[in-house]
């Protein structure tokens, strides 16, 4: 059966959302650990550039865990897309292009709102040309 991903994600969170030719639909949602980009209660005058690179950095490392995550949710894709409002979803493409068997499968990479959960199903929907039930 062929399979199909549409993985919604930003910053905060992630959803894949996985169906069928028949439009079959699963759906799962997935908290991120990647720190806000706050100064977390530094003031502005002692937020050194050193800071905000540790900060930048760790949250870079924590993106990119996130995303290894979600790509392990992956292997038995055969068409893939990324879509969501944030550059997290070029973190994930990456992710995605350097797992020699799924660079392939990834056929889009959109950029969009925040979703609901129905909106995010007819995205894939409509991006994959697949039934409306």
């Amino acid at each position: 059966m062929h399979t199909y991903y549409g993985i919604w994600i930003d910053h905060s969170s992630a959803c894949i959302i996985k169906s069928d030719k028949l439009a079959e639909m699963t759906f799962e949602h997935f908290e991120s650990t990647v720190e806000p980009n706050a100064h977390g209660g530094e003031t502005e005058e002692n937020f050194t550039i050193v800071n905000q690179n540790k900060l930048n950095e760790r949250r870079e490392n924590e993106l990119q865990k996130f995303c290894r995550d979600i790509v392990k949710h992956l292997t038995d894709a055969d068409e893939i897309v990324v879509f969501g409002p944030s550059t997290a979803k070029f973190e994930l493409k990456k992710e995605i292009e350097n797992v020699h068997a799924l660079s392939e499968k990834l056929k889009g990479v959109e950029t969009t709102d925040k979703l609901s959960e129905p909106e995010m199903k007819e995205f894939v929907k409509k991006f994959f040309l697949l039934p409306v039930q």
